[in-house]
């Protein structure tokens, strides 16, 4: 046994705390994770003043007050959380991978973790533990970035509406879900080898995967897969005729959906993709409504959706963003309770 009879006088949720409560406070003692928050912070805050710019910009547009082109759709305030999403995206992960690449490696070398096992506290609850600690970190450190924005906007006198503070913070949670993804992948790698050093190669690996790999693989697979288009038709043959022309928008709308539904399918594999469909839908709903417009028929005015509604057509992304933390969270569980430690 690695814990003692005291063990049943404590309640898990206590253990748990206990854990989770001490991974907390050594990450916002990491000079490492302070200094990886702070550039991860300064490129969120670089990205939303350009946002702000050109959001201020669209508006006047829109308004008429430069009379210049009018923009069709009225800009929101959510266009600013769609230029700090690009910078979640690229950046987070590596904020995310800096909080959970040693978490077990670091204390396997130094002994701690023996000790700690010593102590009325169970696999289970260290790994979970580590885990709700990471979590806490990562969602300090997009709070802290959403705080930022909402300054930013009140200080050039823009105020979100109620509406728009519900979509922020859903924009909130969605991110949080993305960088659990890469911390989990990384405690995994942490669980998996015996140094940091390989823990950290290995997870900068997956970052490179998914980020590369799988994008490029699924376009390969999508062309592949899909087949050839149908022929062009050409208009200025004497046998043209619009039954001809009607066949031919026909057998290009169906090739388009066919090759669509496979790359949408292929790209659900990409954890920033899934990340970008929904930052899309939560930020700027027009442009998620159309991604794969008609090119022969006139675009119309059509009512969005309101967000439960958005979320509602993107449900693919949401299951396969949960999925990914949990698949990498439960093999590092799995992987922590046969850890040798002798």
């Amino acid at each position: 046994m690695e814990h003692d009879g005291t063990a049943d006088r404590v309640s898990v949720p206590h253990r748990l705390l206990f854990v989770a409560g001490k991974e907390f406070a050594d990450h916002l003692s990491s000079r490492r994770f302070i200094l990886v928050l702070l550039l991860f912070l300064i490129l969120c805050s670089v990205s939303l003043f350009e946002g702000i710019e050109v959001y201020s910009a669209r508006l006047a547009a829109y308004s008429g007050a430069t009379g210049g082109w009018v923009s069709p759709v009225k800009p929101s305030i959510l266009d600013v959380f769609r230029s700090l999403s690009s910078q979640i995206r690229n950046y987070g992960p590596l904020l995310a991978i800096a909080i959970g690449f040693d978490l077990v490696t670091r204390e396997r070398w130094s002994g701690s973790l023996k000790t700690l096992l010593t102590r009325p506290v169970f696999r289970d609850e260290i790994i979970t533990g580590k885990a709700i600690g990471g979590f806490a970190a990562l969602a300090l450190a997009m709070s802290i970035a959403v705080l930022i924005a909402l300054a930013l906007l009140l200080l050039s006198a823009i105020v979100p509406s109620p509406d728009e503070l519900g979509a922020i913070l859903v924009f909130w949670l969605v991110s949080l879900v993305y960088l659990f993804t890469f911390f989990s992948a990384a405690l995994l790698a942490s669980s998996v080898v015996a140094e940091s050093g390989s823990a950290l190669v290995w997870s900068l690996v997956a970052i490179f995967v998914f980020s590369s790999v799988v994008p490029m693989a699924g376009g390969i697979l999508t062309d592949a897969t899909a087949g050839t288009p149908p022929a062009a038709v050409n208009t200025s043959d004497p046998h043209f005729t619009e039954e001809v022309w009607l066949q031919y928008r026909e057998e290009l709308r169906s090739f388009e959906e066919h090759r669509n539904r496979i790359a949408m399918t292929v790209n659900l594999l990409s954890p920033q993709r899934n990340y970008q469909e929904l930052s899309i839908a939560i930020t700027s709903p027009w442009i998620s409504m159309w991604v794969i417009p008609d090119p022969f028929a006139l675009r119309t005015e059509v009512p969005l959706p309101d967000l439960p509604g958005l979320i509602a057509l993107v449900w693919q992304p949401i299951v396969t963003m949960l999925a990914f933390p949990a698949v990498f969270f439960g093999a590092a569980y799995a992987r922590f309770l046969r850890i040798d430690l002798r």
